[in-house]
């Protein structure tokens, strides 16, 4: 229940009453706030509760880093971050709204080849503003991308981000320990105590892409002992094995993806594509993506339509095809 017993009074006097739950996690609760002066609604997120193992300190510093990372990034594929309120014991952070859950929309199986590339050019200019301020996610997945009405996808959650480059230094900061999902985390990420962050992302974009085209994981961990993951990662005899080797899950992706895909999904990350040669890849430059122009006026891809549901739509949707089926089954019966 978002606030408990609480009356949220600082929030509803600056933003409004908090209204349907939008998620839960291990990091907090999110919920919708409608303002009531102009109408306009907000994403609030209430942090969990202090843990008995965290200092005041250190979950202070955790909840005010992610409110201080958040509300600097300003970028059309990042969420915006307004405010950061304290009441009693709870923790708000006032976000910008997206209406669509970007796991619902992919699983929907409403996707289309062009759509799903616009998504991952919007992900992939999304990284490179991040990265650009020297700033890697190291929690990029489905569910840490949402949707607006205008089909323009956003990048959300920064509480596992780190610094890995300060302004005017060229001296690469690594991260260290196990940060993120298994199934969307680089190999190295588990194989060494330190990394360099960047790489990692990347190889976390080539997963997305991968979970939008095929609609599932290519395996569940990045290890050895997953057999999928080994399967992908032996040498083949044949360059274009079915049951060995990378060309195993790069034949199931569109072919004008797969070089570029092939090249994120490097198990060396010394190796492994860098985002500059991302953006010049001829497939990655050729993908016509929905934006905002200068004036903040959309500009739609010519390619394609997004579709836009919400998980209740889409219930509403599968429901229906049931019922038609069934109909459909008595006739030919």
């Amino acid at each position: 229940m978002f606030f408990g017993a609480e009356t949220p009074q600082e929030l509803i006097s600056k933003y409004g009453v908090p209204g349907k739950i939008l998620g839960e996690g291990a990091g907090g609760s999110v919920a919708i706030v409608e303002s009531s002066s102009d109408g306009k609604i907000y994403a609030v997120k209430q942090f969990r509760p202090k843990s008995s193992k965290e200092t005041d300190y250190d979950y202070t510093k955790k909840v005010q880093s992610e409110f201080c990372v958040g509300s600097t990034l300003h970028h059309e594929n990042i969420i915006e971050t307004y405010d950061m309120i304290k009441e009693g014991a709870n923790v708000l952070i006032v976000m910008e709204y997206c209406p669509y859950d970007f796991f619902t929309l992919v699983m929907s199986g409403l996707l289309h080849k062009h759509e799903i590339a616009c998504y991952i050019k919007q992900i992939i200019n999304g990284v490179n503003y991040l990265h650009s301020v020297g700033l890697a996610h190291r929690d990029l997945k489905l569910d840490n991308c949402v949707v607006n009405p205008d089909g323009i996808l956003k990048l959300i959650d920064f509480g596992s981000s780190v610094v890995f480059k300060y302004p005017y230094e060229d001296t690469i900061i690594y991260a260290k320990g196990v940060v993120g999902s298994d199934p969307y985390l680089a190999p190295e990420v588990f194989q060494s105590g330190h990394y360099d962050p960047r790489p990692a992302d990347i190889w976390s974009i080539a997963i997305i892409f991968c979970c939008m085209t095929l609609r599932r994981f290519p395996w569940k961990v990045p290890k050895l002992s997953d057999g999928s993951f080994k399967a992908f990662s032996v040498l083949p005899d044949n360059l274009k094995s079915k049951t060995r080797g990378p060309y195993r899950l790069l034949r199931l992706l569109p072919h004008a993806s797969r070089p570029l895909i092939g090249a994120m999904l490097d198990l060396n990350p010394n190796k492994r594509i860098t985002m500059e040669g991302i953006l010049n890849d001829e497939w990655f430059s050729s993908i016509d993506v929905c934006h905002y122009d200068a004036s903040n006026q959309l500009v739609k891809g010519k390619s394609h339509e997004h579709h836009l549901v919400t998980e209740a739509e889409l219930a509403k949707i599968q429901e229906e095809k049931e019922k038609a089926k069934k109909i459909e089954e008595q006739i030919v019966g």
